[in-house]
């Protein structure tokens, strides 16, 4: 029986997916064929590249003072980032050109911003395919692949079970990392301004560094203006951040009815 795996997006929760696919080694399980969505394709191709641990260890030795000099800025007028450094940096650990040279089927699922589909690359450069599932709308430029705007994959495809089955997947585990992001927290508590309150969802879709780097801008401070004397009132980049969180679970609930996985993980 040919083992799938299906990484799903989840920002900087993310890296959640090495330790899920660690303990499926170790349990013996070998997933045969991998898809992955914005943070699950980057994970997901270095996993199909045999080059996981390389991987892992890249990230141990990453501090928060380097995130800066990972992050390539841009004029906002698509996005925030780049993502090219980023990217960069994968390529050093994986030495495939294109998905059709990795150890293991492939599939990086991102969306047509221009017909509103869900675009699925098996073939073809791994840069710009890895590129396109991760760009976060808004936080990264889109990638135009022919006559295609894409973005993060997550906007209608959160865990990509169809693409792994498409790779000839007969059992295929799903990885949720959104699942408990809707467990609050009493520290998280924020103010619309008003009488009501409303709880911030602890796992954002959006990295955390990402926002902190911009809020000290002098563009971020403008947006964000958070008074020490008052209640914490959700600025711009928070709202965006909630409202994708919320709509990404109900999309996930949703594809994972419409493509139900053999088994699900999701951890907390």
């Amino acid at each position: 029986m040919k083992i799938g795996v299906a990484l799903g997006g989840g920002g900087a929760k993310g890296f959640a997916h090495l330790g899920v696919l660690k303990i499926l080694a170790q349990a013996g399980i070998e997933c045969e064929v991998v898809s992955g969505t914005s943070i699950g394709a980057l994970v997901g191709a270095t996993y199909a590249a045999a080059s996981l641990e390389d991987f892992e260890k890249s990230c141990k030795k990453i501090k928060l003072t380097d995130i800066p000099m990972l992050l390539t800025p841009t004029w906002p007028k698509q996005g925030l980032f780049s993502g090219k450094k980023v990217l960069d940096l994968l390529s050093e650990l994986i030495k495939a050109e294109n998905i059709e040279d990795l150890e293991k089927p492939f599939a990086a699922v991102c969306v047509d911003l221009n017909d509103g589909e869900i675009v699925t690359f098996t073939s073809g450069n791994l840069t710009q395919a890895l590129k396109a599932s991760m760009a976060i709308p808004g936080v990264f430029t889109p990638v135009v692949i022919e006559d295609k705007l894409l973005v993060d994959g997550g906007v209608l495809e959160p865990v990509p079970v169809w693409a792994a089955r498409s790779l000839g997947a007969e059992f295929v585990i799903a990885v949720d990392l959104l699942a408990h992001s809707h467990r609050h927290k009493k520290n998280n508590k924020i103010r619309s301004g008003k009488r009501d309150e409303i709880e911030m969802p602890g796992p954002i879709s959006v990295p955390d560094y990402i926002i902190k780097i911009w809020e000290k801008t002098y563009f971020g401070k403008q947006f964000n203006l958070k008074g020490k004397d008052k209640p914490y009132e959700p600025g711009i980049l928070d709202i965006i951040q909630i409202t994708s969180l919320v709509a990404q679970r109900g999309m996930t609930k949703y594809r994972l009815k419409e493509h139900p996985p053999d088994y699900i993980i999701r951890p907390e």
